[in-house]
């Protein structure tokens, strides 16, 4: 894992919290030059360390059914088989696992007949594929898409400089984390 700075580590919590905010907004927030910032985002896009999208609500554009699938695929031909899923626009994740199955993949369809269609059709006709589990998602608990920037005081700010902008980092934080007058009060969940 690369080490990023406490100043990165502060930019990349607060575009977590709100993706909306723009560079002058964290500039202020974090008390820096927004050149800084400029030039840090940059990098941080540049070196993929992070990526800034409209994540939408699958089941709210129309995509009903949610699926994880297992697939248990021939040795030797886990890359060919991943060649073939990756263009698949009804996937969403790909990963090579140790386990019961190879690769383990999510899927996302408008309906159970596209469901069917995608096992039965797609995924019977991959070379190397030996079998499928699907688990049919009843309901989503939990969906972050954020990843979880730690902080060390005692390790990450080594400078006085440092622990300020902990401190302004973590005070924007606790304020935009607060719950807004006249919310909608959803929680996120959904049943498929």
């Amino acid at each position: 894992m690369t080490k990023i700075d406490i100043t990165n580590q502060c930019l990349i919590a607060l575009l977590q919290a709100d993706g909306r905010l723009q560079h002058t907004d964290l500039a202020r927030r974090l008390g820096i030059p927004e050149a800084t910032v400029r030039r840090r985002m940059k990098r941080l896009l540049d070196e993929r360390v992070i990526q800034i999208v409209a994540v939408p609500d699958p089941y709210r554009i129309g995509y009903d059914t949610h699926a994880i699938v297992g697939l248990r695929v021939q040795p030797g031909k886990i890359e060919e088989v991943i060649a073939v899923l990756d263009p698949l626009p009804q996937i969403r994740y790909i990963g090579v696992t140790a386990g019961t199955y190879d690769v383990v993949i999510e899927a996302l369809f408008e309906n159970n007949d596209a469901l069917r269609h995608f096992l039965t059709d797609t995924l019977g006709q991959i070379d190397g594929l030996q079998g499928t589990d699907t688990s049919y998602v009843l309901e989503v608990a939990k969906r972050v898409y954020s990843v979880g920037v730690t902080v060390e005081p005692d390790k990450d700010c080594v400078t006085p400089e440092d622990i300020a902008i902990l401190a302004r980092c973590q005070e924007a934080l606790a304020e935009i984390k607060k719950p807004t007058a006249g919310g909608n009060g959803e929680n996120g969940r959904h049943r498929g």
